[in-house]
């Protein structure tokens, strides 16, 4: 079940760079999603100046790497990297036939998965909300957001966001952080099922803080 698991993950969240997609408002006005993280109203609405409201707060707490996050596995794309504890998890790259996820995690206790997704253009975080809402439901029709805010995770400034949805029959929860600097945007994602992730969370959310930028 964890390669099949593992395998519809991938598909939710692995095309980062996507076509002009078009899309519905909370008022049913139609937009147009542009791949560098703009929108507008399609020449449909009447309307063509570009809108982007941000209505989300940033959690007061601060978020570091914990001390046994000792490993820094640096992106090839981006200027960033993720330490993580090489006694809890494994990485590899991606395959030879694929450009993302750059790469891919395991929790070594099971049940547990993350991938860093990374792309050379940047993308208001504003936006990468709605961009990663589409990517996942293109995959899970019943997708839901549960939690969104933004966190100071090493001092720098990212979006958190969780989902729940269900693909094949199989229940997950999608917890993840959002960057983008003028290098690129990094999407770095941990995934379980819905049966296993309140008694891995804290695991998940001390591998997305070991995010951190690196100076060129």
């Amino acid at each position: 079940m964890n390669k099949f698991f593992l395998t519809i993950c991938i598909l939710i969240i692995s095309n980062a760079t996507i076509a002009q997609i078009n899309a519905l408002t909370d008022n049913g006005r139609q937009v147009l999603l542009s791949p560098n993280g703009t929108w507008k109203y399609s020449e449909v609405s009447g309307d063509q100046n570009p809108i982007s409201i941000d209505t989300l707060k940033t959690n007061i707490d601060k978020f570091t790497k914990i001390k046994q996050a000792t490993f820094l596995v640096k992106s090839k794309n981006v200027n960033v990297g993720i330490f993580i504890s090489p006694t809890k998890w494994t990485f590899e790259p991606h395959k030879d036939n694929e450009k993302n996820p750059e790469y891919r995690f395991i929790l070594k206790s099971g049940e547990g998965y993350a991938m860093i997704v990374t792309e050379k253009t940047q993308i208001d975080l504003v936006n990468m909300r709605q961009i990663a809402l589409l990517n996942a439901q293109k995959a899970s029709m019943d997708i839901k957001e549960t939690s969104a805010e933004y966190r100071i995770v090493n001092n720098i400034k990212v979006l958190c966001l969780k989902f729940k949805g269900t693909v094949k029959g199989i229940k997950f929860v999608y917890f993840g952080y959002y960057y983008s600097n003028s290098n690129g945007t990094v999407q770095l994602l941990s995934y379980s099922s819905q049966q296993y992730f309140d008694s891995i969370q804290k695991e998940l959310e001390n591998f997305l803080n070991g995010l951190v930028e690196i100076e060129k």
